[in-house]
């Protein structure tokens, strides 16, 4: 009975395809998945250093322009370390996580879910906070006429089928806020993505049909900052023909990395097979099977994908690079390290060249504690 309805539900999937508008919607049949990956880690030659830092740490940012790197530890104290001479210059202190949303000019530290930042460029550095209670997810840094915004949002369910997406600016002149009242029909849902840039905040709607999902991509823009206007601009960027097999668990864009006019997006379904869709924009798309590994985006200027799994360990993928006609994985640190890793716990430079990984080293007098380890790739 179980298999019949399966069986039904995929049909009934095939048979919405076939029906769905094509007039704006993309088309991404992704092939008979799920594909299968080449594995390079022997014929690559991979640097491993372990770097000095003071105390364990619990969080950091690669701030890969001023080759430094910013790390709190388990005291809560915040320290610079200067790749260059290896040594670690105390910032302050918090007991927040530091949140990864780097500034243009590597000056500002964020602190994760808070209106709160670390001005690095004064002596002593100098703490700003707004006066804002709700806890907020940080989107990214922009600079007017030289002075530096933080923007940050929050979501929440105001009514049936109405959603109120708040997005802030933190800047010099206090905080400003951007209101959007998003209506959707029942059974439909907004979510917030991730991979966002300036003036965009970017959304995915799903709507259920059967077994498979109905996927739409949509974006908020932010306009008349300058004129101090408050105006938030809904608009629909894309929209899947097909339906997505499962349900959509994250949807990741690549913004800085558009190709005529079509982003790069990952799309993470619990489909038992076709659990993760690469969608390269005008090259087509490709389901992978991961199981229970969750993908991770590293750097939104690299088509790159990380897996943790306690069997195979941590395995990076590479969707566009080929090797026998297959997308290419290579497993750095096999055998050498501890889990579990998270999105927070890794770090890719935008040239795709270092890797920083905090993870328990095997072996090691102090395997109880998670390393900072850089892994030169490549």
């Amino acid at each position: 009975m179980r298999n019949l309805k399966f069986a039904i539900g995929l049909f009934c999937c095939l048979v919405a395809q076939i029906n769905a508008a094509e007039i704006g919607s993309i088309k991404c049949l992704g092939g008979d998945g799920p594909n299968p990956l080449t594995d390079i880690t022997k014929i690559q030659n991979m640097g491993v250093n372990v770097f000095d830092v003071k105390g364990t740490v619990h969080e950091f940012i690669f701030w890969e322009r001023k080759n430094q790197i910013v790390y709190r530890n388990q005291l809560g104290k915040i320290f610079r370390l200067d790749l260059k001479s290896g040594k670690s210059f105390l910032l302050g202190s918090s007991s927040v996580s530091l949140s990864k949303v780097k500034d243009p000019d590597e000056r500002y530290v964020t602190l994760a879910g808070s209106p709160i930042a670390l001005d690095t460029g004064t002596n002593p550095p100098r703490w700003q906070k707004w006066s804002l209670k709700k806890r907020v997810k940080h989107l990214y840094w922009h600079r007017f006429f030289g002075r530096d915004s933080l923007f940050s949002v929050t979501s929440s369910i105001v009514r049936p089928n109405q959603q109120q997406i708040e997005v802030y600016s933190f800047g010099q002149k206090g905080v400003k806020p951007h209101i959007c009242n998003l209506y959707s029909s029942v059974g439909e849902v907004f979510h917030l993505g991730e991979g966002h840039s300036y003036p965009n905040v970017f959304l995915y709607r799903v709507k259920k049909e059967n077994q498979c999902t109905r996927l739409t991509y949509f974006n908020i823009q932010i306009e008349g900052e300058l004129a101090g206007l408050p105006v938030c601009k809904l608009y629909q960027s894309g929209q899947y023909s097909t339906l997505i097999p499962g349900n959509v668990k994250e949807v990741y864009q690549f913004p800085e990395l558009m190709a005529g006019n079509q982003n790069m997006f990952v799309v993470r379904t619990d489909h038992p097979e076709k659990n993760l869709l690469w969608d390269d924009g005008i090259y087509g798309c490709r389901f992978y099977n991961f199981g229970q590994r969750i993908p991770m985006v590293l750097n939104p200027r690299q088509t790159t994908l990380a897996v943790w799994s306690e069997e195979e360990g941590l395995s990076l993928i590479y969707p566009r690079t080929f090797e026998n006609g297959e997308p290419v994985i290579l497993h750095p640190l096999r055998d050498q390290i501890i889990g579990p890793v998270h999105q927070h716990h890794l770090a890719l430079s935008s040239d795709g060249k270092t890797l920083l990984v905090l993870a328990k080293l095997k072996g090691s007098y102090e395997s109880e504690n998670r390393q900072l380890i850089k892994v030169t790739l490549q």
